[in-house]
């Protein structure tokens, strides 16, 4: 017997947010050069309080992701866009197809925090 786990629509926009939120941190992470450690180090936590948080083992707040950008010296940006349904689809495209999320500076290191995701690659 298996087990398929249904989520809502609202349920599922919000994992697959919190999702390229988690994966968006770990790029600037890498592309900062620090080590966990040194980002608790930074924050005064501890390094398993980093860890979770990067494993999507802790709930993400707003304020734990302002702590990261504090230490990353990068800003927060959000948008909202606004999307529209198409025919005979249960897919929903964005207008404006891409979620920018990061800052504007131009990153160093191998990632790049400032990636542009389209909608149907950050669903993947």
């Amino acid at each position: 017997m298996s087990y398929r786990m249904q989520l809502d629509p609202k349920s599922r926009k919000a994992a697959r947010f919190v999702s390229r939120l988690q994966r968006t941190i770990q790029q600037a992470l890498i592309a900062s050069g620090m080590t966990q450690q040194q980002v608790a180090e930074a924050l005064s936590v501890n390094r398993s309080v980093i860890n979770k948080r990067l494993k999507g083992n802790a709930n993400l707040t707003a304020r734990s992701i302002a702590e990261f950008a504090y230490v990353f010296d990068k800003d927060i940006e959000i948008k909202f866009v606004d999307r529209t349904v198409s025919e005979r689809s249960n897919v929903t495209t964005a207008i404006n197809k891409v979620i920018h999320l990061g800052d504007h500076q131009t990153p160093t290191g191998t990632a790049n925090p400032c990636r542009e995701f389209t909608l149907e690659s950050a669903a993947s």
